[in-house]
């Protein structure tokens, strides 16, 4: 992934943030004659006893991308968050110049590892109670009661557990990118931020604003540093 080094995340965190935030990844293979596969699938992210991270899922037995996922050491997961076009006239300074065009503002983070298919009734029920609870305690927050696997009959979520398998990936390595105007002056970051919320845009207007804290916070260190 291209990322200049204003939009780099190195912290595990925010990679962290936007794999529990956004589960939907897109999981991306290639099959034994290089042609290239890719599937949309939620993950469940979770630690092995060693402390490792890995990510869990479920995918259909009839999934043609199985194959390549049964052993491979060459896996990419990508996990975005919600996304959206920047307009010139959020910025004050556009204005003053007009030097001025869209962008688009968004955090992915790209994972690579290793994956292999768990054909493991166990397994899978695991997978499926832990994305379960993951997602319903977001919903919850309208005060109904959580929903859980077990909630419906036994006998039919084994009837349709025959039907999928487990998937386990080990994370090698990771890439984050966070773009949210980084490099620009802070009225014009100011303007993005307000700019997103008048529009209804408030989930990214306020990603916007907490990445330009988290930069302005390691400018400010780092100043510190060189100072000391």
């Amino acid at each position: 992934m291209y990322i200049p080094k204003h939009y780099r995340e190195d912290d595990w965190e925010q990679a962290e943030y936007l794999i529990k935030t956004y589960p939907l990844g897109t999981l991306i293979t290639t099959d034994s004659t290089g042609g290239i596969i890719a599937n949309h699938i939620p993950f469940y992210l979770t630690k092995t006893a060693e402390g490792n991270h890995k990510l869990i899922a479920h995918v259909a037995k009839s999934n043609h991308q199985i194959p390549s996922l049964t052993a491979n050491s060459n896996v990419l997961i990508v996990f975005q968050s919600v996304n959206s076009y920047i307009t010139p006239d959020y910025y004050p300074g556009k204005q003053e110049t007009h030097k001025y065009v869209p962008t688009w503002n968004f955090a992915s983070v790209h994972l690579h590892g290793s994956s292999k298919i768990v054909d493991d009734v166990d397994f899978v029920r695991n997978q499926l109670d832990h994305l379960t609870e993951q997602e319903e305690s977001v919903q919850k927050k309208d005060g109904r009661k959580q929903w859980k696997v077990s909630d419906a009959p036994e006998n039919y979520v084994k009837i349709l557990q025959k039907a999928i398998t487990g998937l386990e990936i080990s994370i090698d390595s990771f890439e984050c990118k966070y773009k949210f105007d980084q490099a620009m002056r802070k009225a014009d970051v100011d303007g993005t931020i307000e700019g997103l919320a008048q529009d209804g845009k408030v989930e990214i207007s306020q990603l916007a604003k907490e990445t330009n804290a988290r930069a302005d916070a390691k400018k400010a260190e780092k100043k510190a540093q060189e100072a000391s």
